[in-house]
């Protein structure tokens, strides 16, 4: 996946856009919610299209791209997300922890919730 991992938030993205348009729920009514890898994903959602979502519930998530692979297990990660020493233009575009805008006047609300059980999370 690498560099092409913002597919699969756009992906994420067009079906809550799908979800809205259809009028089987609105913004003020639609939540996701992810853990691990999806954690990641609901990282991304956060920061990329608060509009779409009333509530994210991101469970032990993986949210820093800059410095994940110093954490136990990280390194081993690198094959999946890249190495942040020499991939950071692509892994910044969906690091959700760089991608937090002062600018954004409302994030929905986000329950963060982590486990012992998820080498991920630290």
């Amino acid at each position: 996946l690498k560099e092409n991992r913002q597919k699969s938030y756009d992906d994420f993205i067009a079906v809550a856009e799908d979800l809205i348009a259809n009028k089987i729920c609105s913004p003020s009514t639609l939540a996701a919610r992810g853990g691990s890898n999806g954690g990641l994903l609901m990282g991304n959602m956060y920061v990329q299209r608060p509009d779409l979502f009333a509530a994210i519930h991101c469970a032990v998530p993986l949210l820093d791209m800059k410095r994940y692979h110093t954490l136990l297990a990280g390194a081993s990660w690198m094959a999946e997300y890249g190495n942040p020493e020499f991939d950071w233009k692509f892994l910044k575009q969906y690091s959700p922890y760089h991608n937090i805008d002062e600018d954004v006047k409302s994030y929905p609300p986000m329950l963060v919730t982590t486990s012992t059980r998820d080498d991920r999370v630290h």
